[in-house]
């Protein structure tokens, strides 16, 4: 127990000399404000999940970080974190091997069925924006503006891939897709922004995040067949139960941050 203890210290002290708060630190880590206040308190120690990012926080190599906290739990904890990178890694290596076994695939039947490239042209662009969510995040995880990198190629595949179906199939369908999609990636868009440029706390970024996708869910089906010009026969009241879920559970996130505020 005195371990961790002194540990806690050793978290509080680096905390300080990064000029942050223990708030700062956990909207930083994505974690609640009581967790930092356990570490430093000795209580429990960070998950290995979060002990790269907690580094970079507090300026700090991840070597000073186990030597703070050298003891029987930590040393177990340093060899689980290690198996969990190795994991992490292989899935990494097996997901996108997966992508590339794809694309040759796509390629190779489209050629020796319709002996040109159609439809695997679609199936690559969507393959791209698959691996732009999956892939492209391991290769910026130390990028302060991840999210609004990845978003930005996101957006470029999503329009590539309406232009390519235009083209491969002759639809005239070209502009109401684009509309829509526009109208989707920008919701997207104001949800990268309030998470990434502003400072406002993680629990609001979570409710604003949730309005977004509330609103999003409720109009997206009025608003395509509006576009469209079609009757829109499917009824909206799952949607609207959904978005309904979501504004309920946007209030229970904000009435628990205020419960929480209330007792500090």
């Amino acid at each position: 127990m005195q371990d961790k203890k002194s540990f806690g210290k050793y978290i509080a002290e680096k905390r300080k000399e990064a000029n942050l708060t223990q708030e700062e630190l956990a909207q930083r880590l994505y974690v609640i404000p009581t967790t930092i206040s356990k570490w430093e308190r000795g209580i429990t120690y960070p998950d290995i999940s979060v002990i790269t990012s907690l580094c970079k926080e507090l300026n700090i190599s991840e070597h000073e970080f186990f030597t703070a906290c050298d003891d029987e739990v930590l040393t177990k904890e340093k060899k689980e974190i290690r198996k969990y990178r190795a994991i992490k890694k292989g899935i990494f290596y097996f997901i996108n091997l997966g992508y590339l076994i794809a694309i040759i695939t796509c390629f190779i039947c489209n050629l020796a069925i319709d002996h040109k490239l159609s439809w695997s042209l679609i199936a690559l662009c969507g393959i791209l924006i698959s691996a732009s969510i999956t892939t492209l995040p391991f290769y910026l995880s130390k990028d302060k503006y991840l999210f609004t990198k990845i978003t930005t190629v996101f957006t470029l595949l999503i329009y590539s891939l309406l232009v390519t179906i235009h083209f491969v199939t002759n639809e005239n369908y070209l502009l109401p897709s684009i509309i829509i999609a526009t109208f989707v990636l920008g919701l997207l868009w104001i949800s990268v922004i309030l998470s990434t440029l502003t400072k406002i706390n993680i629990h609001h970024k979570i409710s604003l995040n949730l309005i977004l996708l509330a609103i999003c869910t409720i109009t997206i089906n009025p608003f395509c067949s509006k576009i469209l010009n079609v009757t829109n026969d499917t009824s909206n009241i799952p949607n609207i139960i959904t978005s309904i879920i979501m504004v309920f559970i946007t209030f229970v996130i904000e009435g628990k941050y205020l419960l929480l505020k209330t007792r500090r």
